[in-house]
């Protein structure tokens, strides 16, 4: 009976313990039905568009995307309207544009605004004229001058085309710039047709009225002056100021709009007009540290076999004040360049450096001495000497 009463509390005690470590059953939710799911998302969608209504977009129903339309409504300026501008008209004459271009289409190109009036912006016109100098201006240098330096040759891209340049060619253009305000046109009376011949973009003075935006912290007078003024930063160098740029994108997407209406062969020889015309001084942008090394290395890439060697032409006055001294720079019984200077080292360094100008300055011709023509033209025909054997390392 003692043992029977024993296993009986602990068959007791065993329970309890159980109790207190049982686990917990899960529960079970009632999953919501499907017209609440659906009830739920266009909420979230509506909350959604309420707080992104700076779209500016209205639908029949927000899951039917192609139900959507946009609100802001963009238009071509007339060309009715654009003909009774007098300063668009007189750019349009100045350009020796023909009637093919509309005034609307160069009153278009005018315009950086992302919204003036509805008026189309030039976005798409800038893109478009960009690609094509590109592609004219680069096919020029390397066919001209395939011998360039890639330094070089980026330089003088810039030179015809980058914005600094083509700022300075809408000034030859006579393209004015819309800087009056709205009060200040209403209070001298001025024509509302004249702003659609003028450069149309958001200036500094007009930024003033807006909300800044945060993170973002104007700069101050002296930090303004050190940073034109330190010529060693590669900032300062690449500053360019809004109207630069605006005078640039006018520029671009007037030769965009030349192309889209009158086709290639216009547009190319708009560019070779205005753009490759302009003369460019390649001998000043090349710079050497160590010409006659360099000098060396070259004619070892042309597989030269004979040694580089520097000789005295001519002189006077060596025992005078005023002394002048002709050296040459031959490789066996060819000369390569000549130099004149005071000294010997300097007409040394000259004779080297025209020697290595006269190489990279090399422009071929073609069987009857005319100058070669570019991939583009109807007749080209490839000649050798027109793809360079690449940059020399020194």
């Amino acid at each position: 009976m003692l043992r029977r009463s024993m296993i009986v509390k602990d068959l007791a005690r065993v329970s309890r313990l159980r109790g207190l470590m049982s686990i917990p059953q899960p529960r079970h939710y009632s999953q919501p039905s499907k017209a609440v799911n659906q009830q739920i998302n266009l909420q979230h969608y509506e909350n959604l568009n309420q707080s992104t209504s700076s779209f500016q977009a209205k639908y029949d129903n927000i899951q039917d995307y192609g139900s959507y339309k946009h609100n802001v409504f963009t238009h071509r300026l007339p060309e009715s309207t654009a003909s009774q501008s007098p300063p668009l008209v007189a750019l349009h004459s100045r350009l020796n544009l023909s009637s093919q271009y509309s005034l609307s289409t160069l009153s278009q190109a005018l315009n950086l605004n992302k919204f003036d009036d509805g008026l189309a912006n030039n976005y798409g016109l800038n893109i478009l004229g960009k690609n094509l100098l590109s592609y004219y201006v680069s096919e020029y240098l390397l066919v001209k001058y395939p011998r360039l330096p890639m330094p070089i040759h980026n330089v003088a891209v810039d030179s015809l085309m980058g914005s600094k340049a083509l700022y300075q060619i809408g000034k030859i253009w006579g393209i004015e710039v819309d800087k009056s305000s709205k009060l200040d046109k209403y209070l001298s009376q001025e024509s509302e047709f004249l702003k659609y011949g003028k450069l149309r973009y958001l200036t500094e003075e007009r930024l003033d009225n807006n909300e800044a935006e945060s993170g973002v912290y104007e700069l101050s007078s002296e930090e303004i002056t050190n940073l034109k003024s330190n010529n060693n930063t590669a900032s300062s160098s690449s500053f360019i100021s809004d109207e630069v740029e605006a005078y640039g994108s006018a520029v671009r997407a007037i030769i965009g709009g030349l192309y889209t209406h009158q086709g290639e062969e216009i547009t190319k020889q708009f560019i070779q007009d205005h753009i490759l015309s302009r003369k460019l001084l390649l001998e000043n942008m090349f710079e050497f540290s160590q010409p006659t090394r360099e000098l060396v290395r070259l004619c070892d890439k042309l597989n030269f076999q004979d040694p580089i060697d520097i000789r005295l032409i001519a002189e006077t006055g060596r025992l005078s004040s005023h002394a002048i001294y002709v050296v040459g720079v031959f490789c066996g019984v060819e000369k390569l360049g000549e130099g004149v200077g005071s000294s010997m080292n300097e007409a040394k360094t000259r004779a080297v450096v025209n020697a290595l100008m006269s190489y990279y300055l090399y422009s071929p011709i073609d069987n009857e001495g005319n100058e070669v023509k570019v991939p583009s033209d109807k007749d080209y025909k490839y000649l050798d000497g027109i793809v360079g054997l690449g940059d020399v390392a020194i």
